[in-house]
């Protein structure tokens, strides 16, 4: 009797621990588009810490899935006005800010860069991912 009343125990320990491949409703789930939106919120807030700590502008920059979040936007900045560029890139990427002198980056994946410059030449400067071959943002460099 004793044996039968142990193996019912067992039994039901082990029935009680059983799983189920349905997720548990209890647990939240996050689509793709919930995750770049987390990701946009904590680039704007790395963003608003950054331009904290250094003057003039400060041009976020994600590269993620062999995209550029935010791709193709304007920027206005002034003639020798210091620029932050805020680098994020889930790959290897080579970023050039096509102003007389030229400036080169190089961004290592899920390394975050940050460069700082000034372009002492008023006229529009592309910002370019080079492996992706992709205008990231045009600076507007005013007087």
């Amino acid at each position: 009797m004793k044996i039968a009343a142990t193996l019912l125990a067992c039994v039901l320990v082990l029935a009680g621990c059983g799983g189920s491949d349905e997720p548990d409703p209890d647990v939240p789930t996050t689509s793709v588009a919930d995750q770049q939106a987390e990701q946009a919120e904590q680039l704007e807030k790395a963003q608003e810490d950054l331009k904290d700590k250094v003057s003039g502008t400060v041009v976020a920059i994600v590269i993620q899935d062999g995209k550029v979040v935010g791709q193709g936007k304007r920027v206005k900045v002034k003639v020798g006005a210091p620029i932050s560029l805020n680098i994020r890139s889930d790959a290897d990427e080579e970023i050039h800010v096509h102003s007389d002198p030229e400036h080169t980056y190089q961004v290592k994946a899920g390394e975050p860069l940050t460069e700082q410059l000034t372009i002492d030449t008023p006229g529009q400067v592309a910002v370019e991912a080079h492996h992706l071959d992709v205008t990231i943002v045009q600076l507007v460099v005013e007087p």
